[in-house]
């Protein structure tokens, strides 16, 4: 009679070894896959709805700024091309400081002073009469306070009334041409300030 010395139960370590076999292997069935797949269609429903409200809110916005656009492009049509005219013409006249004066003369190498207004002006596009005493019925009177670059200013230092015309170059000087030449000068105070007639604002 031969020793039980040989069992046919598997060894201990191979049970190990299977329970990790099938382990693993459930792990990679589909069955053990709903709970993840559950949750993406969850979070694929929660999030859907507000996707939708977002694209809604999206499109209302879209068709409010449609509907403004007409309504600013009038506003920069009104108001931009003015004031960038006026600073081209400031800085056309600021070009041409230290060139003489010359009685009649409309530039470019001498000016008088409504030549010189006329000449600056006609470089942003702006058409002037050609004496200082017709660019003073130009455009829109302006009160002394409210004057600001490319408004004229007009003093009487050749005669009564508006004899003399610049250009305001801000709130307290302007370029003109004297009979020292194209320069800039104080329009407030001193000698130009006790001649000061008024201004005109015609961007």
């Amino acid at each position: 009679m031969y020793p039980t010395t040989t069992s046919s139960r598997p060894p201990l370590r191979s049970l190990g070894k299977m329970s990790l076999a099938l382990g693993a292997a459930a792990l990679a069935t589909p069955a053990a896959m709903p709970a993840v797949a559950g949750g993406d269609r969850a979070h694929t429903q929660n999030v859907e709805p507000a996707h939708r409200v977002s694209a809604a809110s999206l499109a209302l916005e879209r068709r409010a700024l449609a509907a403004r656009a007409p309504a600013e492009r009038r506003h920069r049509r009104h108001r931009s091309p003015s004031r960038s005219r006026v600073r081209v013409a400031v800085a056309a006249a600021k070009s041409r400081i230290g060139a003489p004066y010359g009685y009649g003369s409309v530039g470019p190498s001498s000016f008088d002073c409504s030549g010189l207004v006329m000449w600056a002006m006609r470089r942003a596009g702006i058409s002037l009469p050609r004496t200082s005493f017709a660019q003073y019925a130009v455009g829109s009177p302006v009160g002394g306070g409210r004057i600001r670059l490319g408004d004229l200013v007009f003093f009487d230092t050749a005669g009564a009334g508006a004899s003399h015309v610049g250009i305001a170059t801000g709130a307290r000087r302007a370029v003109s041409a004297t009979s020292h030449g194209v320069m800039v000068h104080p329009f407030r105070t001193g000698y130009w300030g006790s001649h000061f007639v008024g201004a005109r604002r015609v961007e």
